[in-house]
């Protein structure tokens, strides 16, 4: 063979399989994001906080405390109020009931979160005709935070980053997320922090380690910032975190809708 017929031989080869580790990687995503549109895993958290996460100094302001409403005490299926419901899950000490605990609390901050979002929306007809079915959140609000405190709602970031720690199905992308240290915003504010960037970093490692366990969402964000290498860290993961907030503001607009 020729010598620049082998050189271009050789070249086609090396293109094609770039091609074919791009085409790989997206058909892990495409296949993972269709899997869970298919599939809802209910998620329970679990066990001893991110210690060091936890003790970390406030580096950014912190969201204000959710106005924690005190009307609606009890839950719908049990009757049995939020506060004693997270203490009694707490109590069993498992993972899965202490995710469980995860799911009470962030159920309230996404709530909060939504609230905000909605009223902090530009005026037009859209948005007039989604408050209006919304009200004035009040009611909401009490619903899904009932008697819970400020400090137990906090508490949910040292609880879902254990129970990724202990490996619980979903938890890895959950503690994901809910942003650096439950504070979204840091990773645009102060996107080079050694506080950001470290939770960045650990960030990829849970999702790593998760998607090794064939956690489902795990995949697909293992999938996405392999799409995304040449980006640095931080903003990698900040495309998860966009994402996650994205499907649930998605669901919490069908929820107000419907």
């Amino acid at each position: 063979m020729a010598p620049f017929l082998r050189l271009s031989v050789q070249g086609h080869v090396r293109s094609m399989k770039v091609l074919l580790s791009a085409v790989a990687v997206a058909i892990i995503v495409i296949a993972a994001l269709a899997a869970l549109r298919v599939t809802t895993t209910s998620y329970t958290p679990e066990t001893p906080a991110n210690a060091r996460a936890a003790s970390m100094p406030p580096l950014w302001p912190r969201a204000s405390a959710p106005p924690i409403a005190h009307t609606a005490t009890r839950t719908a299926g049990d009757g049995v109020g939020l506060r004693l419901r997270v203490e009694r899950l707490l109590k069993q000490g498992t993972p899965r009931e202490r995710y469980q605990a995860f799911a009470v609390l962030a159920r309230c901050a996404h709530a909060v979160d939504f609230d905000r979002y909605l009223k902090s929306l530009p005026p037009d007809i859209e948005t007039a005709r989604m408050r209006e079915r919304y009200g004035d959140g009040s009611a909401r609000i009490a619903a899904a935070c009932g008697d819970l405190s400020a400090r137990q709602v906090e508490q949910r970031i040292e609880l879902v980053a254990a129970a990724a720690d202990d490996g619980v199905p979903g938890a890895a992308s959950a503690w994901i997320g809910e942003g650096p240290y439950g504070d979204r915003t840091a990773l645009t504010q102060r996107p080079d922090d050694p506080l950001v960037v470290e939770w960045a970093e650990q960030a990829i490692a849970r999702v790593l380690e998760a998607s090794r366990h064939s956690d489902i969402e795990a995949v697909g964000q293992f999938g996405m910032l392999c799409l995304n290498w040449e980006m640095d860290d931080v903003a990698r993961v900040r495309l998860l975190v966009d994402a996650a907030l994205e499907r649930r503001r998605e669901d919490q607009l069908k929820t107000v809708l419907n």
